[in-house]
């Protein structure tokens, strides 16, 4: 299931369960004003209320509209309203008399509580419906997507991708495009050059679809490599073939998805390392999607999510005290932030501050620089033996590791899980090349496998990344939980930790 129908699917669950009590609620009202409600008893009501919602969700999840929420009319809305409204009370009436329920005599308030839920119901999903297509577009939700394609087929293909709020374009590569005094063009199907995107200088773009088009053929991949996406749709004729494979190869080494259409298919799929391939009709376009690693499916990635909240909520209540405790002896050896915040680069190249328990000199950023040649390890990471810029309770603290504890927060927000990989600064991701970009398409950790497998003893960068990539391609939820049982094992041993 794919983001778009999960979330509506969700979406609807709620509202319609909300109309549902909020009927009822109203219907009891309405009948004790009129003196109307049958003698009931508090067993009797908590079995009215089980008996009311097994029943929704019956109907809900066995009858729900497979056509995407978005395109419905009104008129098909109101006939799926109707039906599950209808279907929910007969089933609730079969319950009523099976459980001996004293509401089967309040038939009152049964037909007043069918009448409100189906008003309500049309009247949530009118509004639902106006809101998810209007002001979801910038949220939390949505794909972030770039779209390759050639200037003929640009308008047509981004006015169709553009019709599924799930997705947020944030730029168009051109092909075919030149760059003429600082703005992309491209030949038309008569001949002739068509000015449509983005000057160098800011303030001065042009747009397809109010996308601003931001490469061409010379320039895609530096594009994608540093753009913050999560998907990659591509749309081009035969006659690009052969650059395609080639682009899209690498794209997909990034853990970034791709979205190919077919033309393209046959060769990728001959050369390419990976094997996930799935075929859809995309805006009207035969497309494959491509990705480096299996996706985690809907059920997967709510009980990792899920997970990670209750281990944040506990690790964060478990925390504050062992912080309060430390940050005096901190702050008394060496004096200001208590907190030290950093920018990171987390899933797909998305930019969160990371907040560790400050273990260095406050000037410890500007120090870096001189301390570089000490750098011990091979590639895009910094680690030095006995590095001075560590104070003696910052070393106290990483040794134990109390210095992640406020990552639990980062936990909570979304940024991070407790499983994952280790997030790069801004600096080590600027030096990335394409194939260390995988390691980023699942949310960083507070730990992982790197961390369990003697971070210590690991001096090159590709190791980090091998093991990264391992871990995403292996991942389920019996893996996080080994990878947990470890860290607590490396944490009281203070295995690996510096």
């Amino acid at each position: 299931m794919n983001k778009r129908k999960a979330t509506q699917l969700s979406v609807e669950f709620l509202v319609d369960l909300s109309s549902l009590l909020m009927s009822n609620v109203i219907a009891y009202i309405i009948c004790i004003c009129i003196h109307k409600v049958p003698n009931t008893t508090k067993q009797s009501i908590w079995i009215y209320l089980i008996s009311l919602i097994l029943s929704f969700c019956v109907i809900f999840f066995g009858f729900s509209v497979s056509m995407d929420l978005t395109i419905r009319n009104r008129a098909r809305e109101f006939v799926a309203v109707l039906r599950n409204c209808l279907l929910t009370y007969m089933t609730l009436a079969v319950a009523l008399v099976l459980t001996r329920s004293d509401f089967i005599k309040g038939r009152y308030m049964f037909l007043l509580s069918l009448a409100f839920f189906i008003v309500l119901s049309c009247i949530n999903r009118y509004f639902t419906k106006r809101l998810l297509i209007r002001h979801f577009t910038h949220s939390g939700l949505v794909s972030l997507t770039g779209v390759i394609t050639v200037g003929e087929r640009a308008q047509d293909y981004v006015s169709e991708l553009q019709q599924d709020w799930t997705r947020h374009i944030k730029g168009i590569a051109l092909l075919d495009a030149e760059l003429h005094n600082g703005e992309y063009a491209y030949k038309d199907s008569h001949g002739g050059r068509c000015r449509s995107t983005v000057a160098v200088k800011p303030n001065v773009e042009k747009h397809i679809s109010d996308i601003p088009v931001v490469a061409n053929l010379s320039n895609v991949i530096d594009w994608v490599r540093r753009e913050s996406l999560d998907e990659v749709y591509i749309n081009i004729p035969y006659e690009y073939e052969s650059e395609m494979v080639e682009i899209a190869e690498e794209i997909e080494s990034m853990g970034v998805v791709v979205h190919i259409n077919l033309p393209s298919l046959e060769k990728f799929v001959e050369d390419s390392e990976f094997d996930n391939v799935e075929c859809a009709v995309v805006a009207g376009v035969p497309t494959a999607t491509l990705t480096a690693s299996r996706q985690l499916s809907l059920s997967a990635a709510f009980l990792k999510r899920l997970i990670d909240i209750v281990g944040g909520l506990v690790g964060s209540i478990v925390s504050l005290p062992i912080i309060l405790i430390v940050a005096v002896p901190l702050l008394i050896e060496s004096p200001g932030p208590l907190i030290f915040k950093q920018q990171r680069v987390g899933k797909n190249g998305r930019v969160f501050n990371i907040y560790k328990l400050r273990s260095m000199y406050v000037d410890a950023e500007e120090r870096k620089k001189e301390l570089m040649s000490q750098n011990k390890m091979d590639g895009l990471m910094f680690k030095m033996d006995n590095d001075p810029r560590i104070t003696k309770v910052g070393r106290f603290i990483r040794k134990t590791s109390i210095d992640e504890l406020p990552q639990f927060w980062n936990v909570l927000k979304g940024d991070m899980s407790l499983i994952g990989t280790r997030p790069p600064t801004l600096e080590e991701f600027s030096k990335y090349e394409s194939h260390h970009k995988r390691r980023l398409s699942m949310r960083p950790g507070i730990t992982g496998m790197w961390q369990v497998s003697g971070r210590s003893e690991i001096k090159n960068f590709e190791d980090v990344v091998k093991l990264d990539c391992e871990y995403i391609d292996n991942w389920s939820i019996w893996l996080d939980i080994k990878i947990m049982l470890k860290t607590v094992r490396v944490v009281i041993r203070g295995i690996g930790a510096e």
